[in-house]
């Protein structure tokens, strides 16, 4: 390359190496296969450091790469050996954005290869295509975040750099870390940098690294709306940087209740400020299914037009099932469709409602009656927040759980054993439960997201749901019978049922019930604390958003996972099997 056109240097500089830092073997040119390893290695995932300019990448970033026995290199030092020019003068001849892409090309290109710790410039973890490009990869990128006195102290010195040639050193910093650190934010780990020794900052880097647990990801499928769910603990620390990635713009709106908000408002609103996400507007609304109603929804659609949202402004909604319904109903109608993601709090929207983009409010006549489908861009499920239920609220979503293990079956087994852990809190069984349910739900709903198949599809999430929407609509909506409650009685009923009609073995109906009672809930009408009425109970279920053509149709069991919708019940059945039950006249 030497007399060439530097412009054409810097054309190749993603595909050509000079390791003068480095035992990092040879860049290879785009379509030749990666080399294999002279000795098979465990796979093991490249370290990315970024950060300010001081902060120590490089120094860290060497001793880091000894202590994990990985090769370090130094994403400025290649580019510069690449193009034949300083990077300076990179800029000055072709500008920024010539630059960043070339920088783009060249970090993709050195994490495709084996792992590495690699230190970037100071400005390449703010370019979009970049950090989407360190996420693909499967790297871990780490901030090494300096407060400004330690960033002055170590930039001292320095004042020949271009960077601070001739400018106040403070005032280069803090502009620079206005725009760069809500980018900075995305990073997977961050460490906190002092004025302490480098190796005890290096044992910190790698502590982290090695601490760190990436949430289960898994895709719903639904072509241009595809969506990822994420389960895990500590996610909502980390908001600001899980939704920067998928919203239009920084700007939300935050719907929650005046019960999650005192828990968990401050630590979410800190994650969005860290990534630099304005939020522009608070709605709180009361707790309970009460709140799924017009007067509700209208509230929250005026309040999030009023705070100034536009068509790119998300709405977060953050919160159980009532406050995702709503604000997903909200961010549907308002301004015709706003982006929408769903941070639950409970375990019942942890495993259920959050996925699938069913929102709505209720009637007097009955439950989610008004709604529409709205599917998020992202589902943040931090199983860590679940601490903090009350254990009738636990209980109560894990009705969601036994329903979806009746739907699959092996989970079924998995809650006969170990559902009872789940209930008591344990955080093991409680994350095992919302990533299980949130497979089983993604496959389902990609398969029938707006519940069009004839028969099963997305209709079997409605097991238990035709008796239980009635004992809701007859309760009122106030509190007395939680949603999950109301399930839990279906799925009992829905088993009997099953059984009175020769589909199931008649021991079924009895392991469903008991396991239901063992884990704290209602199974059978008489565990409720009120009666109810046949008649009313027939003439709710009659109303049900599930009829066809007059006709009630119920989800019924074979046994555990072999569910199936028909509408092929006598209604005789159903009252004899309610009356049996406990229900009068």
């Amino acid at each position: 390359m030497v007399g060439a056109d530097p412009r054409a240097r810097l054309a190749v500089l993603a595909f050509t190496t000079v390791s003068r830092n480095t035992a990092f073997p040879t860049w290879l040119a785009p379509d030749a296969p990666p080399p294999e390893p002279a000795v098979p290695t465990p796979p093991r995932r490249s370290v990315v450091l970024v950060g300010m300019p001081g902060c120590g990448k490089s120094s860290i970033g060497r001793r880091l790469a000894v202590k994990l026995g990985l090769p370090f290199v130094d994403a400025d030092t290649e580019i510069e050996a690449a193009a034949g020019l300083p990077i300076t003068e990179i800029f000055t001849r072709y500008g920024e954005p010539h630059f960043r892409d070339g920088e783009r090309r060249v970090i993709a290109r050195l994490l495709a290869g084996p792992p590495l710790v690699l230190a970037t410039g100071g400005g390449a973890f703010t370019d979009a295509r970049t950090r989407r490009a360190v996420a693909e990869s499967g790297a871990i990128a780490v901030w090494l975040r300096c407060t400004l006195p330690v960033l002055l102290r170590r930039v001292a010195g320095r004042e020949h750099r271009p960077l601070f040639l001739n400018r106040d050193p403070r005032e280069v910093l803090e502009r620079l870390m206005t725009v760069r650190h809500p980018t900075f934010a995305e990073a997977t780990v961050i460490v906190d940098c002092t004025d302490e020794p480098p190796e005890t900052t290096t044992r910190r880097v790698m502590e982290a690294v090695e601490a760190h647990r990436e949430p289960a990801r898994l895709k719903v499928r639904l072509a241009e709306r595809s969506y990822d769910i994420l389960v895990g603990e500590g996610l909502l620390a980390r908001a600001g940087a899980l939704v920067a990635p998928v919203l239009p713009a920084r700007r939300v709106v935050v719907v929650t209740d005046s019960s999650v908000a005192p828990l968990h408002l401050p630590t979410l609103l800190d994650g969005l400020e860290a990534a630099g996400i304005a939020v522009v507007g608070t709605v709180e609304v009361p707790p309970g299914e009460a709140s799924k109603s017009f007067a509700q929804l209208e509230r929250v659609v005026e309040a999030t037009l009023a705070a100034g949202a536009d068509r790119r402004t998300a709405v977060l909604a953050l919160g159980g099932g009532v406050v995702g319904d709503l604000a997903g109903f909200a961010a549907a109608v308002a301004l015709r469709g706003l982006p929408f993601i769903q941070i639950p709090t409970t375990l019942l929207a942890q495993v259920d409602s959050s996925v699938g983009g069913k929102t709505g409010i209720n009637l007097g006549l009955g439950k989610n009656l008004v709604g529409a489908f709205h599917q998020p861009l992202l589902v943040l499920a931090d199983t860590g927040v679940l601490a903090t239920l009350p254990p009738r609220e636990l209980r109560a979503g894990y009705a969601e759980v036994a329903k979806h293990g009746l739907l699959q079956g092996p989970l079924w087994d998995w809650c006969e054993a170990e559902g009872a852990r789940a209930v008591a809190g344990d955080p093991a069984a409680l994350a095992h439960a919302v990533l299980e349910s949130c497979r089983l739900k993604a496959g389902v709903v990609a398969a029938d997201e707006r519940e069009e198949s004839v028969e099963g599809g997305r209709a079997l999430l409605n097991l238990g749901h035709t008796f239980g929407h009635a004992f809701e609509a007859e309760c009122g909506y106030g509190g007395t019978l939680l949603h999950g409650e109301a399930v839990a009685v279906g799925l009992g009923l829905a088993a009997s049922l099953s059984a009175r009609l020769g589909f199931c073995s008649q021991e079924l109906p009895g392991r469903v019930i008991s396991h239901l009672q063992a884990c704290g809930l209602p199974a059978r009408i008489a565990d409720l604390p009120r009666g109810f009425s046949t008649e009313r109970l027939m003439a709710r279920m009659r109303k049900d958003k599930k009829v066809r053509d007059g006709a009630m149709r119920f989800v019924l069991l074979r046994g555990p996972g072999d569910a199936f919708t028909t509408a092929e019940v006598p209604p005789a059945a159903v009252e004899a099997l309610l009356r049996d039950e406990g229900a009068g006249e």
